[in-house]
């Protein structure tokens, strides 16, 4: 009992002493707020100090990150506008490529279709039929008539190697020139080439071909073929290199007239004059922008050049089919008939040839031109036909025009001059 006394009694003299001292920091929760502003104020300060200290850093930093962020951005979009503009482009250049290939099919079909046109225009216009009727009668003036079957049949196939030239690549510059215009109808959605149009620019060929531009050109090559062959007799012996000797004077004798040139001067026989095309009750504006455009590229230095080349070939592929037409002639003859009709050769050269007499070399035979006039005739005296094997000149020529790389060049660059215009 008196031990229950005596703790009480310390207990209650633990609690007023306790009670006298000033209180603990956890049980006064004013001064533990206190010292917390204080510690988040030297916190703010510190923090404060630290980004002065490192202001250009942060700066620096931040415009860092920033622009890497916004260039990223700038890049990927930009990468899909490219990838966007690269897939419209090739869209578009598809589009475009098949669209050329069919004008180029289109082009092809019109060319040997006209071509039949033109050949009929230049056998009319060059005809040796009635020579050869008279000729065949044996008249009292066979000699003067060789002469004009001489004139007639080297002026048509001078004729044939430009008409021929001169066709293919008109068709393949209007062709061309009206696909690149029906192209930007179709991307513009629009219509300006109707096809009243179209028949009335593509009409501008006949010009050529039923008007006036055969018989214009015939009569300037006939001309140049008196100035180069009317001194040449018609015993006259021939090789194959002087009958090339022939050719290369009379194509000077064409390309050097200025005046009537058909290789600087086609237009002057491949289409009407403007007059003639303003007389025309319905002719609009815009064919007489196309007619305009057509002249330019008929008259650039592109289609001169590709004219003056499909010529000189025109004319070595005439040389070739003579070669071939003088040996089969020439096989036909007898050895010693044969051995008169070459040049004299040289001791090796015979040795070569006795040891093979079926080797025959066009190019030491000798020929008389009233000899040479049947063959060069011949080569042209019917036009083009297709389904002739083997093919005859006239057929050759367009033949080989149509697939020349540089018409095909030709015609690729004015159709992109004018779809992309």
């Amino acid at each position: 009992m008196f031990t229950c006394s005596f703790f009480f009694g310390l207990s209650r003299e633990f609690c007023r002493q306790v009670s006298l001292f000033p209180s603990s920091p956890r049980l006064n929760i004013k001064s533990l707020d206190g010292r917390k502003e204080e510690e988040v104020t030297i916190m703010l300060s510190r923090l404060q100090e630290f980004l002065s200290r490192h202001r250009r850093k942060f700066i620096v930093t931040g415009a860092l990150v920033g622009g890497t962020i916004y260039a990223a951005r700038y890049a990927q979009r930009k990468l899909v506008e490219y990838q966007e503009r690269q897939a419209r482009e090739f869209f578009e250049r598809t589009r475009r490529m098949h669209h050329f290939e069919s004008t180029e099919r289109t082009c092809n079909q019109v060319i040997l279709g006209m071509g039949e046109e033109m050949c009929q225009a230049v056998l009319h216009e060059c005809s040796t039929d009635e020579l050869l009727e008279q000729l065949r009668q044996n008249p009292t003036n066979k000699l003067e008539l060789w002469e004009q079957m001489k004139i007639v049949s080297f002026t048509r196939l001078a004729t044939f190697v430009y008409a021929s030239s001169m066709l293919v690549i008109a068709l393949r510059v209007q062709l061309n020139l009206l696909g690149g215009y029906i192209y930007r109808d179709i991307i513009t959605e629009q219509r300006q080439v109707t096809d009243e149009l179209k028949q009335q620019y593509l009409s501008l060929i006949r010009h050529f071909i039923t008007d006036d531009g055969i018989r214009d050109l015939a009569r300037f090559i006939r001309s140049k073929v008196v100035e180069v062959l009317k001194s040449m007799p018609l015993t006259r012996q021939l090789t194959l290199a002087d009958t090339e000797q022939i050719f290369w004077s009379l194509q000077m004798a064409i390309n050097g007239d200025t005046r009537h040139d058909p290789n600087s001067k086609m237009t002057k026989y491949l289409l009407p004059d403007l007059s003639r095309l303003q007389q025309r009750a319905n002719c609009s504006p815009l064919m007489q922008q196309m007619y305009n455009e057509t002249l330019d590229m008929l008259e650039s230095e592109d289609c001169v050049s590709v004219c003056v080349h499909n010529v000189s070939r025109g004319f070595a592929l005439s040389c070739d089919a003579i070669a071939e037409s003088m040996g089969e002639t020439l096989q036909h003859l007898a050895p010693g008939e044969l051995q008169q009709q070459q040049q004299p050769l040289n001791s090796q050269t015979q040795t070569k040839q006795s040891n093979n007499n079926n080797l025959l070399n066009v190019n030491t035979v000798l020929l008389a031109l009233a000899k040479l006039i049947p063959i060069v005739s011949g080569l042209t005296s019917r036009g083009y036909d297709s389904a002739a094997r083997p093919h005859n000149l006239p057929t050759q020529l367009l033949s080989f025009y149509v697939v020349s790389e540089k018409s095909k060049m030709l015609g690729a660059n004015v159709y992109e001059t004018f779809s992309s215009g």
